[in-house]
């Protein structure tokens, strides 16, 4: 037992202790509104001049890049935040500019030497940077951080590897699933689309690697770029992975590319002894698919045992149009008190009501 004297004064110190943590978080919250006032104070003199070069034409733009280059240290240490978050919005000859500033003040240069540096706010401030401002003679250091031992410095070396990595960043993103220090898979998917068409072919060869989570990516990856080229090796994935997550990714994947091939595929995949998951993704991707062919399946799922397979099913018959509606208006009158006939009257109702909302949208705009 605790002593009852050592218990008293623990309660009698633990007001003190919550005082002292609010004057801390006060405190720092002081320090931070100080310093970000000073930033203003000290930016507020070249700010206007920042906004007027994203506006400006050619001839002008000129004079305004080399007398933003020549402002001391001191204020553009101070304006590189608005610089910074004025790259992720602009687009064009506007984001030319800033790019071009950036490169007159040795940004790029300046960031790269910061990968190395022994603080990780500065290494994940450096991959940010370039990474706005697609440097890719940086993308083989940035591929290195993919390891780094702050979680947050890899995440910012992926994105930025979206930006600026190339064809030759694909297989260190893939390789960065999985291993003692992981990058998320949405960031690296995320990275992976961004990079385009560029990365297709490395992205196609992680449909074969031997870890499931890279395969998964791989395969969303071509379906959210639209591989259709890539369909044949999605539909094998889905017959044949041992992995349940990588059949589910593809189900959705041939659902999205929306090619005919895959409909056999889907139609095995929603069949009964398959994964619950997967049946009713692979529900949800004939509905996508579009294919009239698949409406007796779907109209066959509507009184699956599981009823987010037959809601989906439901949903599904909708979007294949008139034969889907049709369906289930039969399965509405055929057995009125059967659990597919609730499917069918429930989604039914719930495209009226849609249909009512649209009319209604349509009659105030007009």
């Amino acid at each position: 037992m605790i002593p009852a004297g050592l218990l008293s004064g623990a309660l009698l110190c633990l007001p003190a202790v919550v005082m002292a943590l609010s004057l801390l978080v006060v405190g720092s919250r002081c320090v931070r509104g100080y310093r970000q006032r000073r930033r203003e104070r000290i930016a507020a003199p070249v700010r206007g001049v920042l906004l007027h070069l994203l506006c400006a034409d050619e001839d002008e733009q000129s004079g305004l890049l080399h007398r933003l280059a020549e402002i001391d240290k001191r204020t553009w240490t101070a304006l590189e935040p608005t610089l910074t978050a004025l790259l992720g919005k602009v687009a064009g000859t506007a984001r030319t500019a800033l790019v071009r500033l950036c490169e007159l003040r040795g940004a790029a240069v300046a960031a790269v030497a910061d990968l190395s540096s022994r603080s990780a706010a500065r290494r994940g401030r450096a991959a940010q940077v370039l990474g706005q401002l697609c440097h890719r003679p940086a993308a083989q250091a940035l591929c290195r951080l993919l390891a780094d031992r702050d979680p947050e410095v890899r995440l910012a070396a992926a994105r930025a590897l979206g930006r600026c990595g190339g064809p030759a960043a694909v297989p260190y993103l893939l390789e960065s699933l999985h291993g003692a220090r992981t990058v998320s898979p949405d960031v690296v998917t995320g990275a992976l689309v961004f990079l385009g068409p560029e990365a297709q072919r490395g992205v196609v060869a992680g449909l074969e690697h031997p870890q499931p989570l890279v395969r998964a990516v791989a395969i969303e990856v071509l379906g959210t770029t639209g591989a259709v080229s890539q369909t044949p090796g999605i539909t094998r994935a889905l017959g044949e992975d041992p992995a349940v997550e990588v059949r589910i990714k593809a189900a959705r994947a041939l659902g999205g590319l929306g090619m005919p091939d895959g409909l056999e595929p889907l139609l095995a995949a929603v069949g009964p002894g398959r994964p619950v998951a997967l049946r009713i993704v692979g529900a949800g991707a004939l509905g996508r698919l579009g294919a009239a062919a698949a409406t007796p399946r779907l109209a066959e799922l509507l009184g699956d045992p599981d009823p987010h397979v037959a809601a989906t099913a439901a949903r599904a018959l909708l979007r294949l149009g008139p034969a889907g509606r049709a369906a289930l208006r039969t399965a509405a009158d055929e057995r009125p008190g059967g659990p597919a006939a609730a499917q069918a009257r429930a989604a039914l109702a719930e495209s009226e009501v849609g249909g009512a909302r649209h009319d209604v949208r349509v009659e105030v705009t007009l």
